[in-house]
């Protein structure tokens, strides 16, 4: 039998772990419960994490790792500044029942009694508000956007879409993704401009084949 190399089992924990957050939320989370489900030890869980604090906070950021690579695969397209950033709020905003949103939600309550995890959202929201900022900055050049600091609009951006994920998960609310869109150049436009809502629209009119 071919014996797993640390990274390979710390890669396994995380998963495990992620899932059962997603299961019963941070609260709920036993080290004892992620290595019986793995049929491990949990002296084997501490001994790759330390403690569950820097468990939790890892899983976060291995949670959070496709996402990151979604956008920037999102701000390499060719493209306008407007449509990146679009398609950056998009894939950022929640969908459906915006399920996916109860792991960020559950984090932000248990973060305020934790300070690593705290920090570890700090740090991912920063990566998600630099990229978006940068393309913002891009459009400020081309004169296409207008605004008096890139970083504070998508910030504003994209405390909008948090807060609409809270609503959603919580009131089992829906939103279709047109509606979406137009909520978001709306606010895009607000923040931005005009000319960046003409921006927009032009984007998604050279789009349709």
């Amino acid at each position: 039998m071919t014996r797993k190399t640390a990274q390979a089992r710390r890669v396994e924990v995380l998963g495990e772990t992620v899932r059962q957050i997603r299961a019963g939320g941070m609260s709920a989370l036993r080290v004892a419960d992620v290595a019986a489900a793995m049929d491990v030890s949990a002296a084997l869980i501490i001994y790759h994490f330390e403690t569950k604090e820097k468990l939790l906070a890892e899983a976060l950021m291995y949670a959070a790792e496709s996402d990151l690579r979604k956008l920037g695969r999102i701000m390499r397209e060719p493209g306008t500044p407007a449509t990146r950033v679009m398609a950056a709020l998009e894939w950022y905003a929640p969908t459906g029942r915006a399920r996916g949103w109860q792991l960020w939600i559950d984090a932000w309550s248990f973060s305020m009694r934790d300070k690593v995890l705290a920090k570890v959202l700090v740090d991912l929201q920063g990566q998600w508000t630099d990229a978006i900022g940068g393309a913002i900055d891009e459009g400020v050049a081309e004169g296409v956007f207008t605004t008096e600091n890139s970083r504070d609009a998508a910030t504003r951006l994209t405390s909008m879409l948090d807060g609409l994920a809270v609503r959603m998960l919580v009131h089992q609310e829906r939103i279709g993704r047109l509606e979406l869109h137009a909520w978001l150049a709306r606010q895009v436009e607000l923040e931005l401009g005009e000319t960046a809502r003409k921006a927009i629209a032009c984007g998604v009119n050279n789009s349709i084949p």
